[in-house]
């Protein structure tokens, strides 16, 4: 037991930092995931409206925060951005090594990584990854498609973005998304 009053105020510092530690670790865990619509969920996100694309997000980051960054911090996750079927691979991994999520959860979770840190083959895609991956609607996505028939190969991102129905500014949010080999 501390002898002076400087150890004993170290002593109980210490204590009471562990404690509120602790209780926030216990109150994150505790945090009951985030309710969202099945009728949002079941939309691809090129069809979503901005709000529910914002209650999707929202959702996801709750159960990331909930089932990953527990043993991953947030960084390390999307430090790679990776192919619809590599983010699917490794979210099945996830799940495989005993990650505390729902099946909801894992869903989720998958459709916001191939939104926001995904990658996409633009001559190559079909017209849902291109929807999944940069938000296209399934119309511009059809457009993309299309153009590559038509026109062949799409070199760059100017090409790119003079397709009909192409929204500039989901694009400009995420151009290291798109390859163009």
């Amino acid at each position: 037991m501390p002898r002076r009053p400087a150890e004993l105020i170290a002593v109980t510092a210490a204590l009471l930092i562990a404690s509120l530690s602790v209780g926030a670790s216990q109150a994150l865990q505790a945090k009951p995931p985030l309710k969202i619509d099945t009728a949002i969920m079941s939309k691809s996100v090129g069809e979503m409206t901005t709000e529910e694309e914002g209650l999707f997000s929202d959702a996801a980051e709750a159960s990331i925060e909930r089932v990953c960054v527990a043993c991953h911090p947030f960084e390390n996750i999307v430090k790679t951005r990776r192919t619809v079927r590599e983010w699917s691979d490794q979210v099945t991994v996830m799940k495989g090594r005993g990650a505390p999520g729902t099946d909801p959860d894992f869903a989720t979770i998958t459709k916001y990584l191939i939104r926001y840190y995904g990658i996409v083959r633009v001559n190559s895609a079909a017209a849902e990854e291109l929807t999944s991956v940069l938000g296209l609607s399934p119309k511009a996505a059809g457009a993309v498609v299309e153009y590559r028939a038509a026109h062949g190969r799409i070199p760059d991102l100017e090409t790119f973005l003079k397709i009909d129905g192409i929204d500039k500014a989901k694009i400009e949010e995420q151009p290291e998304a798109l390859r163009f080999n």
